[in-house]
């Protein structure tokens, strides 16, 4: 019968870097997809949100800019997650501005909603898991 030894340490802690790199990629790539419908479809999603078409195409290069921050943190050995929580809490603040100032219609400010909220726990998460290697 053979007997097989296993080191219980050593992959703790690759779960926790893999679990942020695996957040990391996700929302990047989540960031480029919404930063090119925003401005394929800039004047649409203007209309259906009641939002002025400016508004729209400044969240896609929001959107680009996270996504390149994603990009750039992911490259870092260790990762240094500072710009891209900075990007998502960024990108938090401007959807607040944005259902301050350009007044959405119901379906524009429960989605600026939803995106502030889900903005803000990303950076949040990527900080805690940060934190935590």
């Amino acid at each position: 019968m053979a007997t097989l030894t296993t080191s219980y340490d050593a992959p703790a802690a690759e779960s926790r870097t893999s679990m942020l790199r695996r957040l990391l990629t996700g929302a990047a790539a989540l960031d480029v997809g919404g930063g090119i419908f925003c401005f394929a479809a800039a004047g649409e999603l203007a209309r259906w949100l009641s939002i002025p078409r400016e508004g729209v195409y400044v969240t896609g290069a929001l959107f680009l800019l996270a996504a390149a921050a994603g990009a750039l943190t992911l490259r870092r050995n260790p990762l240094k997650v500072a710009w891209i929580v900075g990007a998502n809490e960024l990108f938090a603040l401007w959807c607040v501005v944005m259902l301050a100032v350009d007044h959405p219609n119901t379906l524009g400010a429960v989605l600026l909603v939803i995106a502030t909220v889900s903005s803000a726990g990303t950076g949040a998460a990527e900080l805690a898991l940060a934190r935590r290697r």
